[in-house]
């Protein structure tokens, strides 16, 4: 019988890796340290059989001996076991601790933050932008139906499936918060209570203070005042920046400065404590709040006179810092000529 050239390769590999491991020792040869000089990342791809595994291995320098691996895998009884995934390896890492690495599945993990109040659009165009997940978003979630977290994942995961997850996260968390809500809120259900965490979400300057925003803007809707919130109209018009007077009168369902009530959906994604200061808002005679000119935090009013003086307060504020680096500028100018 007449053995093919690539045949005759192969078996003289395997025979060389067998002479190897008969030679320097089963267990002695296993447990040594092996070649690599500089820690290496490796990626395993679905289907990735031990031959291709290893060819893999010994590019990035992990192993020396592609057949002596691929030998030891199979005599382990683990070559249905080694498992897809981004690999971390440490110099000098020994045959067996790679394989053992590989069968338990030991990836590295990588992660993606989501910030409270990202709108949809914002998650997406996060989760597209990393590099370690796979896959085309399929379907697009619903604003306000996905938890903001960190979230660790695999290497290769679907960025679908990773979505299904921030989904099932917003659905146990706004169930929890309906579930402890205040009785007798102008809530009519969970999703009213996820629009209104999501305005708060947006207002807040701190988690300290949301309890109180939601407050007022209980307050509001018991009194049928409209909301008058800036997120909702900016969201609305689908534009960032500094809100403009003209802006306040546009005619979409989202300017709250237009119509009563609540917006028909959610403006961004809220988190755990956006969600609980809309189901247990603070008791509050507020109606009004602006920011502080610190921006660190809100102040807030029973009264339109004195939510009036709040407002010249922070405009003043503003005026007099943009004064300042006016002179700062004109300045600089001057001293550069």
């Amino acid at each position: 019988m007449k053995l093919r050239t690539g045949t005759v390769v192969v078996l003289g590999a395997a025979v060389l890796a067998l002479l190897t491991l008969a030679t320097a020792g089963w267990g002695r040869y296993l447990a040594q340290p092996g070649p690599l000089q500089a820690p290496a990342m490796v990626v395993i791809d679905n289907g990735n059989g031990p031959r291709t595994i290893a060819a893999k291995l010994q590019r990035a320098g992990v192993i020396d001996h592609p057949e002596a691996f691929v030998l030891a895998v199979r005599l382990l009884g683990l070559a249905g076991t080694l498992q897809a995934g981004e690999y971390s390896f440490d110099p000098g890492i020994s045959l067996r601790a790679t394989i053992n690495k590989l069968a338990l599945g030991d990836t590295q993990n990588r992660a993606v933050t989501i910030p409270e109040g990202f709108t949809v659009a914002q998650v997406l165009a996060r989760l597209e932008a990393d590099q370690g997940l796979s896959g085309k978003i399929e379907q697009r979630p619903a604003e306000g139906t996905l938890f903001p977290d960190t979230y660790a994942f695999r290497f290769g995961v679907k960025r679908q499936d990773l979505l299904g997850t921030m989904s099932e996260r917003m659905a146990e968390e706004l169930a929890a918060a309906w579930a402890s809500r205040t009785p007798g809120l102008p809530l009519n259900s969970p999703e009213e209570l996820l629009i209104l965490a999501s305005i708060v979400q947006k207002e807040a300057a701190n988690d300290a203070e949301m309890p109180q925003i939601a407050g007022v803007f209980v307050n509001r809707l018991n009194r049928k005042m409209k909301l008058q919130s800036d997120p909702t109209v900016i969201y609305g018009a689908n534009f960032d920046g500094n809100i403009r007077k003209k802006d306040l009168s546009e005619p979409h369902p989202f300017n709250t400065y237009v119509y009563a009530g609540l917006p028909p959906t959610p403006i961004a994604n809220p988190g755990r404590a956006a969600l609980r200061a809309a189901a247990q808002p603070a008791t509050t005679p507020a109606l009004f709040f602006v920011a502080d000119p610190s921006r660190t935090h809100h102040l807030f009013a029973e009264s339109y006179a004195e939510h009036q003086r709040n407002v010249q307060r922070y405009w003043r504020t503003v005026q007099a810092e943009q004064q300042m680096i006016e002179r700062q500028q004109i300045e600089k100018g001057g001293k550069t000529k």
